[in-house]
């Protein structure tokens, strides 16, 4: 049990022992998936095999699937019931030996293997792009470093028989550098971080909404989007020297740059937390702020940092990417902002001219249309399956 920073106990979700986990693989007649992943965590692993497997234990088809997952630790565990399993998902994992030798094992086995990334960190013609994007120096211990994180996930992803991205985008340049068939899952929100907006939703709607932004956030998460921020930090500046009762709350690793530095008794910058109470402080903003560099590696990213806001009703004003622009359509469940007109947009959202509630209305209704378990349990059926191509 975990005690969040707003005083929540919950489950940790990645409590249950190797034993409990491996029951689950005991099934009769069910088809069995083991996800491997290299040491679990609160983001690639959340989402990418912790809510996979939660999913597809809802799945009510006739044919039953059963799935667990396993760490690079417990590797000799699932070794010896590899016999077993139907299909293997290696989740953006580092080429061993010891792996390929485990794939060479589950193929001979009739066990088809897959290969889940969720970034452009697979293709090594892209290292320069990707450092220059995370704000990173290209020197030559970083270029040593991301050259063979890189080249190792790619010959790894080579070896399987197709692979899971959060989007179609992201497949394409998978299809181009592995030859292998794609099927695109989105990343969704599981039934913890459900329940827990859900809480908060109801503690909301108890006081009266404002027309006006008090508050912005921006939840950098990981210490690699400073050149992000770049672009919209003057924006911020100008907005919040007309308007002296707007905060900035930050949460995560961030440089807010020369443009924001005289603004710090108005910016609360709070340091990485649990993803229930990041729920928390995302319900306190009146909207959430996503602005990227517009490039291959950032095309290839995800839109959870929409889906996380909508679904306490909190609109997000996020750069037109590939994935935010097939999640968000403009004023209608969030915003669409291009980087000449963030001050402008954000301005609208301060005094009141955009529509934020009805936004954050319709983009709560759209979550939970599609960005839950159920709604995409028959996409993962369809990926470990191997049925749907693409879908």
């Amino acid at each position: 049990m975990r005690t969040t920073a707003t005083g929540h106990e919950f489950p940790d979700p990645w409590a249950p022992s190797i034993e409990e986990r491996i029951r689950t693989l005991s099934t009769p007649r069910a088809h069995k998936v083991a996800y491997l992943y290299e040491v679990p965590d609160t983001s690639t692993f959340r989402y990418r095999v912790f809510n996979m497997v939660e999913a597809l234990g809802l799945d009510d088809h006739d044919q039953r699937i059963s799935a667990t997952w396993f760490t690079r630790a417990e590797l000799p565990i699932l070794e010896r019931l590899i016999g077993d399993v139907n299909t293997l998902v290696i989740c953006r994992t580092r080429y061993t030996a010891r792996l390929d030798s485990l794939i060479t094992r589950a193929r001979a086995a009739g066990c088809r293997v897959m290969f889940d990334v969720d970034d452009l960190i697979f293709d090594t013609r892209y290292v320069s792009l990707v450092l220059e994007t995370l704000d990173r120096n290209p020197g030559e211990a970083m270029l040593d470093e991301w050259f063979a994180a890189m080249s190792r996930i790619g010959a790894l992803l080579r070896l399987c028989d197709g692979a899971i991205s959060t989007n179609h985008f992201l497949s394409a340049r998978i299809e181009d550098f592995a030859q292998v068939p794609t099927w695109v899952v989105p990343n969704f929100l599981n039934h913890l971080q459900l329940d827990r907006s859900a809480e908060i939703r109801r503690t909301r709607h108890a006081s009266p909404p404002s027309a006006c932004v008090a508050s912005i956030g921006y939840f950098s998460g990981t210490p690699t989007h400073n050149r992000d921020f770049e672009l919209v930090s003057t924006a911020l500046a100008r907005v919040m020297t007309r308007h002296h009762d707007v905060r900035l709350l930050i949460v995560g690793f961030l440089d807010v740059g020369p443009a924001l530095r005289g603004f710090g008794d108005r910016i609360d910058i709070l340091p990485l937390t649990d993803f229930l109470t990041l729920q928390t402080l995302i319900a306190n903003t009146g909207i959430n702020i996503v602005p990227l560099q517009t490039n291959v590696f950032s095309n290839s990213k995800s839109e959870l940092k929409y889906f996380e806001a909508a679904i306490v009703e909190t609109p997000t004003l996020a750069t037109p990417t590939y994935s935010f622009r097939l999640a968000i359509d403009d004023g209608v469940n969030g915003y669409l902002v291009d980087a000449y007109d963030w001050e402008d947009r954000i301005e609208q959202a301060v005094r009141g001219d955009l529509d934020l509630a009805g936004v954050s209305e319709r983009g709560l209704e759209h979550v939970l249309r599609w960005y839950t378990p159920a709604a995409q349990a028959g996409a993962i059926r369809d990926a470990v399956l191997g049925t749907r191509v693409r879908g």
